[in-house]
């Protein structure tokens, strides 16, 4: 039964089709693409390409005109949004990207261009009222020793899904199976995978320190002398940038690092 009902429903495409082979004009692939960033999109939308090595635009689409309110593409620069960001907005966009640049200053070449930057912000309108802006980026050409050269952006207007004047974290979304990083502390040293902050050695110590285990203890367990213990515990304490054992217990539990 159910074999019959799909047989009369692809007469029913045939027709739709006007009997058409179905191979597909290169074309129509592109309007596929666009029609999917329409369609997956939260509002209304514009996309841009930036050239790091200059900080300038180079390409921007012109669905920012009606969004942004301006008379010409050229007006939208790096100047324009540092100018326009909200007051309130302004200090957290200079963390986040200062924060971005750490991040994939760390990463190794070949994951450049595998991580999606997402985060918002509230953007003027030529017409004085402001927007909120979901950025995502995206590194689309990168050099052979991770140098980032141009990166494709699409900020999409969200004001209608915002209750209130709190932004969202700043979250790193791996692509192609690398990890994401979600709602980052912008305080805190942020690890790309693959790189730990502390040695094999440090981790051992780490966890004998946080079961409560003294300098003596743990150099007798570890077969070290007690001045080797203390340089490690040093070196942790440096590292976290803690001050206490509280606070590097609390901070080892949030970060994963035992």
């Amino acid at each position: 039964m159910e074999i019959v009902k799909f047989d009369e429903m692809k007469k029913t495409w045939f027709q739709i089709a006007k009997n058409h082979d179905g191979k597909i004009d290169p074309k129509f692939e592109l309007e596929v693409h666009k029609k999917l960033l329409d369609l997956f999109q939260a509002g209304d939308f514009y996309y841009y390409i930036f050239n790091t090595a200059n900080a300038e635009m180079e390409f921007i689409s012109e669905k920012i005109l009606p969004i942004l309110k301006l008379n010409d593409v050229s007006e939208f620069n790096v100047k324009y949004i540092f100018d326009n960001v909200h007051p309130d907005d302004k200090d957290r966009f200079i963390l986040y990207e200062q924060k971005v640049t750490e991040f994939f200053n760390n990463l190794k070449p070949e994951q450049i261009t595998k991580y999606k930057v997402i985060y918002d912000y509230r953007l003027r309108k030529t017409d004085g009222s402001y927007i909120w802006v979901l950025m995502q980026t995206v590194t689309i050409q990168s050099t052979d020793d991770g140098a980032v050269i141009r990166v494709l952006g699409i900020q999409t207007d969200i004001t209608h899904l915002k209750t209130g004047s709190i932004g969202s974290g700043l979250s790193f979304v791996g692509l192609e199976g690398e990890p994401s990083f979600y709602n980052v502390n912008i305080h805190s040293e942020l690890l790309p995978p693959g790189k730990d902050l502390f040695s094999k050695r440090e981790k051992d110590i780490l966890r004998l320190v946080l079961d409560g285990k003294s300098t003596l203890e743990i150099a007798e367990i570890l077969n070290l002398s007690r001045h080797t213990v203390n340089s490690h515990r040093k070196s942790i304490l440096s590292k976290s940038k803690c001050s206490s054992l509280a606070e590097l217990g609390s901070k080892s539990i949030i970060e994963g690092w035992i």
